[in-house]
């Protein structure tokens, strides 16, 4: 179960973000929300996926659906057959796209899981997968946004996050502004 004064935070940090987005000019039709497991082995080495046929690394991830939060990070670790501790939010950023001039905007969730597990099976739809250090894994992914807040994340551990970023494409490269600095939404330890 997500730890409960972490699910607080959340609700209260969702609630922030859902009023500030009038602030930057942009209203969407729908928001998805997007969920993002950094999970960490005991050697503090972080899980990327290469995507089959596409030259993209990322970290595993699903978009929110009917299914609990919970279910879907246990499901994402099962389909690697890792079992994780309690994953703990560490993050909650709003991502703007401009994606071949298709505007959108999501919720991207953070959260960190560490495994004892080194084994890894390769899912359907999965090319390759890696435990790498964090400094590595950060080369590897390919998309900045989620480089940006990884580093935030695993720099500062002790707090949850907040942030606006854009992704975009110049020049055939993927990139990223951070539209709004990242700030702490929480400092409390829960234990």
């Amino acid at each position: 179960m997500i730890r409960i004064c972490m699910f607080k935070y959340f609700t209260l940090v969702i609630f922030m973000l859902l009023a500030s987005i009038n602030s930057f000019g942009q209203v969407e039709k729908e928001i998805s929300v997007f969920n993002r497991l950094l999970i960490l082995n005991s050697e503090n080495e972080l899980l990327v996926v290469k995507i089959e046929n596409a030259d993209m690394w990322v970290t595993p991830g699903f978009y929110q659906t009917e299914q609990t939060i919970r279910q879907g990070l246990d499901s994402i670790a099962s389909t690697y057959e890792l079992k994780i501790e309690i994953p703990e939010l560490k993050g909650v950023f709003f991502l703007k796209r401009d994606i071949n001039g298709e505007l959108s905007t999501s919720i991207r969730n953070i959260y960190t899981a560490k495994t004892k597990d080194k084994e890894l099976k390769k899912p359907k739809g999965i090319e390759d997968i890696k435990w790498l250090p964090v400094n590595k894994a950060v080369e590897q992914i390919t998309f900045p946004h989620i480089n940006a807040m990884i580093e935030q994340i695993m720099n500062n551990p002790k707090k949850v996050w907040g942030g606006y970023l854009s992704q975009f494409k110049d020049n055939g490269q993927w990139k990223t502004k951070i539209l709004q600095d990242f700030y702490v939404i929480s400092e409390i330890e829960c234990k």
